[in-house]
């Protein structure tokens, strides 16, 4: 009989340790999941942001200064997700080959593990929009880039022409002056190329070029006047 209730209770006991196990690895599993759903968006939003950073810097007229600053954003949301996977990691590696008899070890590192897998999963909702944000941003880029060329092309002709233009009247009354004003269209022309001019809703880039191509056209007038 004695015997009997030693091994009812060895089965009872191991069978709770059974079960410990279980909703152990369960609940690790669960975590892992939240981590790698989070490492995933993360790989998503870097890849948006790769592209992004490969539109600017051409020469093309895409205002690369504003463009890197509405990225910021995005760039701190990788930041922290950062920081939240290796805190995830250091736990998770903590907790992976405790003994599982000792509860008091155990708890605290499992709770832990509990709490940023939570704070992982609410971390997807805003970053799906961060996502979606760099996304629209990157397409609309692509957009002005090709709008764009026609203007950049027609305005780099003119340019060229006054340049040649004023040549031409090299000596004529004023000539000094007209040079200074080319010179200035000139770095302002290179300045809105290089996306260091920032566009606001009222002034955007097409609206600097078209700006620059009138004030070319009316030195051309001038030099045309005084030729």
């Amino acid at each position: 009989m004695w015997g009997r209730r030693r091994a009812r209770r060895e089965q009872e006991a191991q069978e709770a340790v059974e079960g410990l196990a279980a909703s152990f690895r369960s609940t690790v599993e669960g975590a892992d999941r939240s981590h790698e759903a989070l490492l995933e968006l993360r790989e998503a939003l870097a890849q948006e942001l790769a592209e992004i950073a490969v539109l600017l810097g051409r020469r093309d007229g895409v205002p690369a200064d504003a463009i890197r600053g509405q990225t910021d954003a995005a760039a701190r949301v990788l930041a922290d997700v950062d920081g939240m996977s290796e805190r995830y990691t250091e736990t998770r590696a903590h907790l992976v080959g405790k003994d599982l008899d000792d509860l008091g070890e155990i708890m605290p590192s499992l709770e832990e593990l509990v709490e940023q897998a939570q704070e992982m999963a609410a971390a997807g909702e805003p970053f799906v929009e961060a996502i979606e944000s760099v996304m629209e941003l990157r397409r609309t880029t692509e957009r002005l880039r090709d709008d764009l060329v026609p203007l950049r092309e027609r305005i780099h002709a003119a340019h060229r022409a006054a340049r040649d233009e004023l040549a031409a009247a090299q000596g004529a009354p004023g000539w000094f002056g007209r040079q200074a004003t080319l010179a200035t269209l000139g770095d302002r022309l290179t300045a809105l190329d290089e996306g260091r001019v920032t566009p606001t809703p009222e002034h955007n880039v097409t609206d600097h070029y078209r700006e620059l191509e009138r004030e070319i056209a009316e030195l051309r007038d001038v030099l045309a006047t005084d030729g």
